[in-house]
């Protein structure tokens, strides 16, 4: 059955008038937050302030859970991470930066977890280190980097620790040995090079 107009405007205006507005201060009185609340639960946007004044953080509510777009901010003013929230987790994209705005890593969430690709940055704008999450856990094909841009190391992780091969660099691009991985310990041959030759360095046991 479909309302007559009025109804629907007269419900409108019920439930605005149902939200209050609200405010929280700190101990001097100065204004910590200000937003609205309905039947006692946060909705709606609200937005939180440092004790000086400097906007802390507009975040927005839905029966009383974050939902939606959240934006933090530094005692600065610089913003330091945009979340998308649903039913009070993280969901979908994620941007976070250094305090001098530098972006320092992006990537997504799922039902509260890091999920798939994420990239992680120096502040000087080079890439930190590259690769996949799973559940909130490192697995796959991971790159790591030295702040000048150079590779540093290359593997396989698997739930957070290294797997299989690994390949490691100095900071001048030059590979410096490599070896295998088995649940985040050494085993079997490990080599290192020197003058561009590879040589044989240690043998480990699995304990």
């Amino acid at each position: 059955m479909k309302l007559p107009g009025s109804i629907i405007i007269m419900l409108i205006i019920f439930k605005l008038q149902a939200q209050q507005a609200d405010t929280l201060r700190y101990a001097d009185n100065s204004l910590k937050a200000i937003g609205k609340t309905e039947d006692a639960e946060k909705v709606g946007i609200w937005k939180y302030y440092f004790p000086n004044g400097n906007l802390n953080a507009i975040l927005t509510y839905e029966n009383g859970h974050l939902d939606g777009i959240q934006k933090y901010y530094s005692f600065e003013g610089k913003l330091i991470s945009k979340e998308f929230y649903q039913n009070g987790l993280p969901q979908d994209s994620a941007k976070y930066f250094y305090p001098s705005g530098k972006l320092e890593k992006e990537g997504k969430y799922e039902n509260g977890f890091y999920e798939g690709k994420w990239v992680f940055y120096y502040e000087n704008g080079n890439l930190k280190r590259i690769g996949n999450y799973i559940l909130g856990l490192p697995n796959g094909e991971w790159e790591f980097f030295f702040e000048n841009g150079k590779l540093n190391q290359k593997g396989e992780l698997k739930d957070g620790l290294e797997e299989g091969s690994w390949i490691y660099y100095d900071d001048a691009g030059s590979q410096l040995y490599e070896g295998s991985w088995d649940n985040g310990e050494k085993i079997g041959e490990w080599y290192y090079f020197k003058n561009g030759k590879k040589k044989r360095w240690k043998v480990f046991k699995k304990t």
